[in-house]
């Protein structure tokens, strides 16, 4: 079952059971989540029922509402997936990870729909400070810092308070305590939180979408300036982005230009 957002927002539970998870959606607004329960549970029935066409638009209007959960784009990924739109189901489980990196489920069908692709790419080694970095980065999930964070910020007006005002000893002792300890965990578990949220100078990452695509050495449309080629569902990194090119970075370190209609950012 898919963790389910800030409690506060929470608006629409759905247990969906077959090929898609459980789906929990939030709204942070005045509308009534009625008429999104109702997508969904008909793109859960039409999926049921192996109408992945039917289901994807009843999820699609969900996602185009501004509705936004990890098991929403998990669903949208296994309904690509079973059109054969790998490149579209590569991108939906890019995203649901990058909103639940821990998601065993999630992970496990992106392996399984990448080990389809046509291109083979070893990725370039990281320097284990790097890969220390992102696994403590993506280690616990956005609810579950958020949760840490706004507790730590109690504890430490707690003992802001207890600081202040106590006139005797011990409880100014604890205050301090408290202080210090909520201090360094904000420290910690909130930059960890604006890492998550891209905030460090993250890169932007996507997916290729367009069935084969010529990476060229410079942004034109000339094929003696094709490098090599890439094919959907590859995932590549976004250097420079212009309206018609973008500098793209393979995993495998190389670089070159390809057109910026055939490829979605993660």
């Amino acid at each position: 079952m898919k963790p389910p957002f800030l409690r506060a927002l929470v608006l629409v539970s759905l247990v969906f059971s077959g090929g898609a998870s459980s789906t929990v959606l939030a709204q942070a607004g005045a509308e009534s989540g009625g008429s999104w329960e109702g997508l969904m549970a008909m793109g859960n029935t039409r999926y049921q029922e192996n109408d992945f066409a039917g289901a994807l638009e009843a999820y699609a209007s969900v996602l185009e509402a501004g509705l936004e959960s990890p098991s929403l784009h998990y669903n949208l990924g296994n309904s690509y997936f079973k059109i054969g739109d790998l490149g579209r189901a590569i991108l939906s489980y890019e995203r649901a990870l990058r909103l639940n990196p821990g998601d065993p489920d999630i992970r496990a069908n992106l392996e399984l729909a990448r080990s389809l692709t046509t291109d083979e790419i070893e990725p370039l080694p990281r320097f284990w400070v790097f890969s220390v970095l992102s696994w403590w980065t993506n280690l616990l999930p956005r609810r579950v810092l958020l949760l840490i964070v706004a507790s730590l910020y109690v504890l430490g007006s707690a003992g802001l308070c207890a600081r202040i005002l106590s006139r005797s000893v011990t409880p100014a002792r604890i205050g301090n305590w408290l202080l210090v300890g909520s201090g360094l965990g904000l420290l910690l578990f909130g930059s960890t939180l604006l890492g998550r949220a891209g905030l460090f100078g993250a890169a932007d990452w996507g997916i290729i979408m367009a069935e084969e695509v010529s990476v060229r050495s410079a942004p034109a449309a000339e094929d003696d300036l094709t490098l090599f080629r890439v094919h959907e569902g590859t995932k590549v990194r976004l250097d420079q982005r212009t309206e018609l090119w973008s500098e793209v970075v393979l995993e495998d370190g190389r670089v070159g230009w390809v057109p910026s209609e055939v490829l979605e950012i993660i």
